[in-house]
């Protein structure tokens, strides 16, 4: 009976040691002739009647094996953990299934962050289907969440849990082997370990743990699928790459770790970093390599970029904290750009392929086919995600077709690669930040990598072409929905032609079609590249494209309050697109030079610019030039008090753009609308337009700029209408929204609107407190205007008049004009501050 027992049961370092043989294609003579041992010797070790070799023979075997550093622990720890008898039985003797759960699980030795969630939902997939697979990206914490999950399944009830490591594995055909091994179930004579697994399980309750089963993706699913057809009481948590595609399984893709946006990383204090996890997991990280490592309100914003950049990735952050002891966080985040270099130093007892973020990300690369490794290297070009329609203007070719690309982004991000999601304009793909540096150095290694940027900068200036167009027409919230989308890309591809001056032509036309963009999302970035455009322009520059971007110039300087220089750039490009004969451009740059001269206060020089473009418009069929030409004729004829006219042609304007879905054009022209009510002399229909204009306004996406005009101009009517503390409210809206954006001329007439509240508005104007703080800020108001270029509109002139009225009349002229000077010394913080005194001097006199 006992000779029956041995023969049933196998120790766990004889089926590695079989395990590894095999996989080395060596039959037992031949490995005892390496190792210098007796074939019976192996033999013995391979069947469990000598359950470990001496520690000389050890390592003979592992030599003999060509063990790698990773498998030889392995070997190490099972000859360790089978040379201790187990209590109750004889040492050679399989034992049967404990009456106690058993786990066989490896203890932690760190904390587990961050996961609380992950492993609520998995645990239940767990509890309710019979095989849960769990993906993602290499070092995304796979392995460790799922043994979280099996620890807390086995600490409960019928709790039997056995974790199979199949990543030392070399040949797909010994998984089942593996799984044998981890059972400690010896592989009866003539019969394949799989039918063994299946007459051992068959009425057995486990969950086993396949760990790492991408390298034998095949294989694994294979056996996994037939244990679950033959055991009916087990169930299995993989951990893979890439899903197994069994029937019945559940896909859990693991995410990263909540980290910080980029944008917003830099201005986070302690405490708020430490509500994400990837902040708490590097800094318990950088504690335990550092005891004086302090995780400070001077130190947070450092360690909050770190994990953004790292993209949340636990194994990216951990080796990136082990740096902690050696440099301060700050010189760690300005070193990431070399994170392979950087993060090349993990544990001396973790697996090879997670020592180094570069083994990481070289395990899954080395598993892709040579297509799969051309299309993802080529996805790291771009920038913030893609979509297919772009990724195969750039990586197909003659030999890979648009399917084709399909066909291998899909395949990439089964094998979690890249993510995919469904946005308003269909799939898009998207790539960590390590592993667009990896493919990018690869790239560049082949001196590739231009050329690749060629072809991207070529198809993000053809996708801005066609934005530009479809700006024209297409409803404001789809327009804008996709090209946030694409703005990374664009910059991107920006920096590449115009910033390192590889295609300054190029680069040049894609900084103009991206007008309508940069008015949408970026003001200062936009004249930047705009500007560059136009100085880097040369005689042989074509006129279209010059006129391109004499256009956008206008557009952008009108928007950012410089008057005189949008005013010379329009009248510019209407000279190009008339030497040109385009009779479209030149429509387009007399409205947007027709539009400065209006905002100037001079009406009668911009109306017959309009009237010629309306009528190119109307003659050319272009709907939404014509509605942005009458929008302007009416703030034309408002301002020389042609009011019927005004109101007929804003409503003209009001049809076209609510026909077209241009929602924030139709705020626009119901603010314009407000405007010349109110200097018709009716205040109160003033402020019901342009709460009207509010209204639509907060509809849209990214229409801040907008909303800050007009809680201006309301506050501006409601101290005409002497209701002051309503003005103050949305003249402090105006200002923060206005000083978020960076708009300085928005902020100008903010400052003017609170410091008319507190002059106008105070019952007992003889106090000099208000007065002096007004006729201050009124002297900053005044430089700022200067400085920018830009003048008073109709609506602040009158309230300045106002304002300097009360100031002569209250103050002496030298009280006056010290005043003055004083704003006009003053820098940005000391007007702000200025202003809050204002408004409070104005409280306490209520």
């Amino acid at each position: 009976m006992e000779n029956e027992k041995a023969s049933e049961g196998i120790s766990a370092f004889g089926s590695l040691l079989r395990t590894y043989r095999l996989a080395a294609g060596l039959t037992q003579e031949a490995l005892a002739e390496r190792a210098r041992i007796s074939a019976q010797g192996i033999g013995a070790l391979e069947r469990g009647d000598r359950r470990s070799p001496q520690r000389e023979t050890l390592a003979l075997l592992a030599d003999a094996l060509a063990l790698g550093s990773e498998q030889r622990s392995t070997f190490e720890a099972a000859a360790a953990r089978q040379s201790v008898p187990r209590p109750g039985r004889a040492a050679m003797t399989a034992a049967p299934w404990p009456t106690s759960p058993s786990t066989m699980l490896p203890l932690s030795l760190t904390s587990f962050v961050g996961r609380e969630t992950e492993v609520e939902e998995i645990a239940a997939l767990v509890r309710e289907h019979r095989l849960v697979t769990l993906t993602g990206p290499g070092g995304i914490g796979k392995t460790r969440t799922a043994l979280e999950v099996v620890s807390a399944i086995a600490r409960g009830p019928n709790g039997r849990v056995r974790l199979v490591e199949l990543a030392p594995l070399s040949d797909p055909v010994l998984v089942a082997a593996a799984i044998a091994a981890s059972l400690e179930l010896h592989e009866a004579p003539n019969h394949p370990p799989l039918e063994t697994l299946l007459t051992k399980l068959r009425a057995e309750e486990l969950l086993l743990l396949l760990d790492n089963c991408e390298h034998v993706i095949g294989e694994a699913a294979s056996v996994a699928d037939a244990l679950l057809r033959g055991c009916p009481r087990l169930r299995i948590v993989a951990t893979s790459r890439e899903p197994l595609r069994v029937s019945g399984e559940r896909i859990y893709r693991l995410p990263a770790l909540a980290a910080p946006p980029l944008e917003d990383a830099r201005r986070l204090d302690a405490a708020e970093a430490l509500a994400f996890p990837s902040v708490v997991l590097f800094t318990q990280r950088a504690e335990a390599v550092d005891h004086r490592f302090a995780f400070t309100d001077e130190t947070a914003p450092h360690v909050a970029e770190i994990c953004a950049r790292l993209d949340g990735i636990p194994l990216a952050i951990e080796l990136a904290a082990t740096r902690a002891a050696t440099l301060p966080v700050a010189a760690l985040s300005e070193k990431l750009d070399q994170r392979f270099a950087l993060l090349a130093h993990g544990g001396r007892t973790a697996p090879a392929r997670q020592q180094t973020l570069q083994a990481t990300i070289d395990w899954s690369y080395e598993l892709l086919s040579a297509a799969e490794r051309g299309i993802f290297e080529q996805l790291c070009v771009f920038v913030g995600g893609c979509a297919l329609e772009t990724v195969a203007a750039v990586c197909a070719s003659e030999e890979t077709t648009e399917r084709d690309v399909f066909e291998l982004l899909s395949s990439l991000v089964e094998k979690s690669l890249i993510a995919v999601e469904m946005s308003a304009s269909g799939l898009r793909y998207a790539m960590l930040e390590s592993f667009r540096q990896y493919g990018r150095e690869k790239l560049a290694r082949r001196h590739e990598w231009s050329a690749l940027c060629g072809r991207h900068a070529k198809a993000y200036c053809a996708l801005a072409t066609d934005f530009e167009r479809a700006f024209r027409e297409m409803p404001d919230r789809d327009w804008h929905a996709s090209a946030r989308l694409e703005l990374d890309n664009w910059r991107s591809a920006l920096e590449w032609t115009l910033g390192a001056r590889n295609d300054v032509g190029l680069g040049q036309r894609l900084a103009a079609s991206l007008k309508p963009v940069w008015q949408r999302f970026a003001f200062a970035e936009g004249r930047r590249w705009i500007r560059l455009g136009l100085e880097l322009a040369v005689d042989a520059t074509p006129l279209d494209v010059t006129a391109e971007l004499e256009r956008a110039n206008a557009a952008i300087s009108e928007d950012l309050g410089e008057f005189d220089a949008s005013l010379a750039a329009g009248l510019r490009a209407i000279d190009c697109y008339h030497a040109m004969g385009d009779r479209t451009g030149t429509a387009w740059s007399q409205v947007a030079a027709g539009s400065i001269l209006v905002r100037m206060g001079r009406p009668v020089e911009a109306e017959p610019l309009l009237r010629e473009a309306l009528q190119s418009a109307r003659e050319l069929g272009l709907d939404a030039l014509a509605a942005n030409t009458l929008y302007l004729l009416s703030m034309a004829a408002g301002m020389i008090g042609k009011f019927d006219e005004a109101r007929a042609a804003s409503a003209e304007a009001l049809t076209t753009y609510q026909m077209l879905g241009k929602g924030l054009w139709t705020a626009v022209t119901l603010t314009g609308r407000a405007e010349f009510e109110f200097w018709a002399g009716d205040a109160e229909a003033a402020v019901r337009f342009a709460t009207d204009a509010l209204r639509v306004c907060r509809r849209q996406d990214d229409a801040d700029s907008v909303e800050s005009v007009i809680h201006a101009n309301i506050a501006a009517y409601l101290v005409t209408l002497a209701r002051y503390d309503e003005a103050r409210a949305r003249a402090r809206e105006a200002l923060a929204l206005s000083h978020r954006l960076r708009f300085e001329l928005h902020e100008t007439w903010a400052l003017q609107h609170l410091a008319a509240v507190a002059v106008l508005g105070s019952p007992n104007p003889e106090r000099a407190n208000a007065l002096v703080l007004g006729a201050r800020l009124m002297g900053y108001v005044d430089k700022r205007f200067a400085a920018l270029g830009a003048t008073r509109e109709p609506t602040d002139r009158q309230e300045c008049e106002r304002v300097r009225a009360v100031l002569r009349e209250k103050l002496s002229a030298d009280e006056l004009e010290a005043a003055m000077a004083r704003g006009a010394e003053m820098n940005e913080d000391e007007a702000f501050e200025a202003a809050l005194l204002v408004e409070s001097a104005g409280n306490a006199e209520r």
